[in-house]
């Protein structure tokens, strides 16, 4: 049997004495596609947050490819290469979607080789049938390719783990569609 990608095991938070998770285990094998439901403060958004490094837990462990880690911020989650796709984007309209990217690279110098890098972002967009235009401008961009840019941002620092925060909650229909079927395609 194929060792799991990702392993929360009995995972504890809590919040002075409200309990946003207890006892929490999620098992991840390369190529799935899960979805946490529950209610709202059912503690899906806390369980990702461990899983990202924004919140640590009171107990618990994390094991990514099997290998014990303490993720310390949600830098070293990107690190170890699980990313997480807000519902509101970080993403600086003013720039271009290559731009966007790029800025959260560690290679990210103070001069950029634009060609380049559109060059590099096309590619990405192609591999993982993610259409964005790299020289686009964030605030020219519909929602829906926004989020794409979030997720590019993600698959180019080599993210093995995708989390998409409530992802069709600022779609329309039709992007919505689109996206589930990308996410299946990767």
């Amino acid at each position: 049997m194929k060792q799991p990608i990702l392993e929360m095991r009995n995972i504890t938070k809590k919040f002075g004495r409200v309990v946003a998770n207890e006892d929490v285990n999620l098992v991840l094998n390369a190529g799935e596609i899960h979805a946490l439901l529950g209610e709202n403060g059912a503690g899906k958004s806390t369980l990702m947050n461990i899983l990202t490094g924004i919140y640590k837990p009171n107990s618990g462990a994390i094991y990514y490819k099997g290998e014990k880690v303490k993720i310390k911020s949600p830098r070293h989650a990107v690190e170890l290469g699980i990313g997480m796709v807000h519902q509101h984007f970080h993403l600086i309209p003013t720039l271009t979607a290559a731009e966007n990217v790029f800025l959260y690279t560690p290679t990210c110098k103070a001069i950029l080789n634009t060609k380049e890098m559109e060059e590099e972002i096309a590619r990405c967009s192609k591999e993982f049938h993610l259409d964005v235009d790299p020289s686009a401008k964030i605030w020219q961009m519909s929602v829906g390719e926004q989020q794409r840019v979030e997720i590019i941002k993600l698959l180019y620092r080599g993210a093995d783990i995708l989390i998409l925060d409530e992802p069709s909650a600022v779609l329309t229909a039709q992007e919505a569609v689109e996206m589930f079927k990308n996410l299946r395609k990767m």
